[in-house]
């Protein structure tokens, strides 16, 4: 069974900062286990900024692949320019999420080769 939030609803028309991402967050995660699929209707929706796409996106990122992410969120009546953000936003936290996976690997590499003390 697939659940619908409506963002408008959940956090109304100015989705903006962290605590309100964090909130979805709380509802997308509980039904993401569950292995539900969500579809994320933006309707109404009239701003959208970064801080809210960190709360809730970036830390689902956390726990999930882009690409589970990518078929288990549906996103509803969502404009150009909104999707235009939530695609941008993933992929520069998912590179980000790379670049410190490829540091922290570098790091241990050198650690093991007692290289990390000159």
């Amino acid at each position: 069974m697939t659940m619908r939030l409506r963002l408008i609803e959940t956090i109304g028309p100015e989705c903006i900062s962290l605590d309100q991402g964090e909130k979805v967050y709380r509802v997308l995660l509980g039904e993401l286990n569950a292995k539900k699929t969500v579809e994320v209707d933006f309707e109404g929706i009239e701003t959208l900024f970064s801080p809210f796409l960190m709360g809730c996106l970036g830390k689902l990122l956390g726990h999930f692949e882009k690409e589970t992410l990518m078929q288990k969120l549906v996103y509803c009546n969502i404009t150009s320019d909104q999707l235009k953000t939530v695609n941008e936003f993933i992929d520069r936290a998912e590179a980000q999420r790379t670049e410190q996976g490829d540091l922290q690997n570098m790091k241990e590499l050198f650690e093991e080769d007692e290289l990390g003390d000159f």
